[in-house]
This record gives structure tokens, C-alpha cells and sequence, in this order.
């Protein structure tokens, strides 16, 4: 009997020893899993650019080169998934950095998901993200038609006219069926003029009320098909200060040195953007005015280029340099 109980006791020690050992050799993936930690912030606003930090170890141990993505719930079209709106790979440290922009003004649920490169399944992680208030969009979609440029007042007078018609209308036909009614001729089977009377006028009627529901309930009746959330539009830019332009100089003026001024003011002509305004040989276009028929002198040539009359462009000699400038006159002189 003892005998049984020390071979039984030392078959139970040869199995525990057994399951450390394989335990021991495996990946330690089966042994821990992947643990994903967040830092990010408590509350946010509409607009603002995110930052969230995933930390991804393993037995205490950073994971390197590990996708994650940072996702939310999101529905459209009577559809709801997740959806990822910021990824990142992690570091040497175990740290990826997830940066994404706050449009809507609530998150819900969010979740920091691992990606791979491992097919291991990792526990996601469950955040909430809180969105301050931002106030009112600065487009707002109201439910209801709106019609630019009629005076209200006019359109419900126009409708409560229709309204009227039809009420009078359907009160008319109500009469005529009532005042059949009472006639021989009219009461006849054979007839049946009262019946049709009746019909058309309850139609009328029930008509006219729907329209009246229609029109108490317009103002709510599509709110369903209206986002809740709302956006951060891109801000109204306001001009404070006007300066001048001074045009764009060439990256590369090689093409300008044959020696030829002539060709080389064709060149310039059209690496400087005078074509664009002036016509493709300067006789003009829709904005500029012809240069070849009223060009003068190389000194108001220049005077006008410099100072840009009638609202064109001005271009000092930064931009355009005196000896560049001749070689476009040449140019616009040998073409008129």
C-alpha cells in the first residue's frame, strides 16, 4: 500500500515537472501575452491635434516594431464599425506615438488595437477620450426648405392662398353632395351622382389636412438625416496688411545666356509670366493690355514693370534685374 503511494505521489511530481519544463521552452507569447498600456489626454477640443502614446510589453519586456492603430465606432448609412483614424509602430522603448486631429465633438468608445506583426490575439485597449465644447459650426444645416431672396411673409401668404382654395373647394364639394342628397334625381341608384360627390369631397378634405400635417411638421420631419456632430470649419481669414507683390525669380537662368537678347527676351518673356497677362507674343489678352504696339522707350518699359500700372503686378529689380528686363523689351520691340 505504501509502495502505491509513493509511485503515485511520483507520478503526479514527473507531470508537474513535465508542464514547467514545456512551459519553459515555448514561445513566451503563449506563456504572457502582449500587454498594451495608453497615455493620452482626459479631455480635448474640436480642432485640436491629439497625441496618444501606446506602451507594448511583453513580460515586462518592450515589444519593438509592433502596429497599433487607434480606432473609434462610427456609423453611417445605418452601418456602424470601427473605424482607425490615427496608426504608429513602436520603438526601441516599447512606445508608439498615434497623432491624430479632433473633428467631431464626441469620440464614444475608443480602443487601441494591436496590428501585428505577430497573429497572436492582444486584448485591445478601451479609452475615452472627453471633447470639450466648441460652440455652434460655423455652417449649420437646418432641416426644412429655405428660398433666398423671396420675403417670408409672402411665400406663407402665397400658401395660406392655396390652402384657402382648396379648404373652399373642398367645403363646395361637401355642399354638393349634402344638396344631392336631399333630390330624387340625385338619390337614384342608377345615378349615383351623390356618392361621387361625397367621394370627392372626403378626398378634398383628407387632402387638405395632410397638407396642413405636411407643412406643421416640416420643420422636423427630415432631422433624421441631419449629422448631430458638429466640425471645426477652417476659420475666416481676414486681410490685415496689403503688400505689394514682387513676382517670383527663375531657379535656373542658363537657358537665358545664348547671348542673343532677342531669344533670350523670349525666354524671359515667358519664364517670368508676362505671356499669361500679355498674349503669347505680346499683343495682348483678356487681362493684360498689347505690349508690342504701345511699348515706348526702354525707360517707361522699365518704369512701368517696376511700378505695375492699372493693378498689374509690380517687379523689382530683385526679381527681374535691369539687364534681364532689356532682353524682354528687345523681344517685344523686334516682334512689333
Amino acid at each position: 500500500m505504501i509502495y502505491r503511494h509513493i509511485l503515485s505521489g511520483a507520478r503526479i511530481a514527473i507531470s508537474i515537472l513535465a508542464a514547467v519544463t514545456i512551459l519553459m521552452i515555448v514561445d513566451p507569447a503563449v506563456a504572457a501575452g502582449i500587454e498594451i498600456a495608453v497615455g493620452a489626454p482626459d479631455t480635448v477640443s474640436v480642432g485640436q491635434e491629439v497625441e496618444v502614446k501606446a506602451v507594448l510589453s511583453q513580460n515586462g519586456v518592450p515589444v519593438e516594431g509592433a502596429e497599433v492603430a487607434l480606432t473609434y465606432q462610427a456609423s453611417l448609412a445605418g452601418e456602424s464599425a470601427r473605424v482607425e483614424i490615427a496608426t504608429g509602430t513602436t520603438d526601441e522603448t516599447g512606445i508608439a506615438v498615434m497623432i491624430y486631429e479632433q473633428r467631431a465633438d464626441a469620440n464614444g468608445e475608443m480602443q487601441v488595437v494591436y496590428l501585428g506583426p505577430d497573429a497572436d490575439p492582444v486584448e485591445p485597449y478601451v479609452l475615452t477620450i472627453a471633447v470639450e465644447s466648441a460652440g455652434p459650426q460655423l455652417y449649420e444645416f437646418e432641416a426644412g426648405v429655405k428660398i433666398p431672396f423671396v420675403n417670408g411673409t409672402l411665400v406663407i401668404l402665397v400658401i395660406s392662398g392655396v390652402w384657402f382654395l382648396i379648404g373652399l373647394s373642398a367645403v363646395y364639394l361637401v355642399r354638393v353632395g349634402w344638396d344631392g342628397r336631399g333630390t330624387s334625381e340625385a338619390s337614384t341608384p342608377e345615378d349615383g351622382s351623390m356618392w361621387i360627390s361625397t367621394l370627392l369631397s372626403t378626398v378634398a378634405v383628407i387632402t387638405a389636412i395632410g397638407m396642413v400635417i405636411v407643412f406643421i411638421r416640416s420643420p422636423v420631419s427630415n432631422t433624421h438625416i441631419k449629422d448631430p456632430h458638429q466640425y471645426d470649419r477652417t476659420p475666416i481669414a481676414y486681410v490685415g496688411v496689403g503688400f505689394s507683390y514682387v513676382g517670383f525669380g527663375l531657379n535656373d537662368e542658363s537657358s537665358a545666356q545664348t547671348g542673343d537678347p532677342i531669344a533670350d527676351g523670349s525666354v524671359l518673356y515667358f519664364k517670368y509670366g508676362c505671356a499669361a497677362c500679355h498674349g503669347l507674343s505680346g499683343r495682348g489678352a483678356v487681362v493684360g493690355a498689347p505690349l508690342v504696339d504701345e511699348i515706348g522707350s526702354f525707360g517707361g518699359f522699365s518704369e512701368d514693370t517696376r511700378e505695375g500700372p492699372k493693378g498689374m503686378s509690380e517687379y523689382d529689380e530683385a526679381t527681374i534685374s535691369e539687364e534681364n528686363l532689356q532682353k524682354i523689351y528687345a523681344y517685344l520691340k523686334d516682334e512689333g
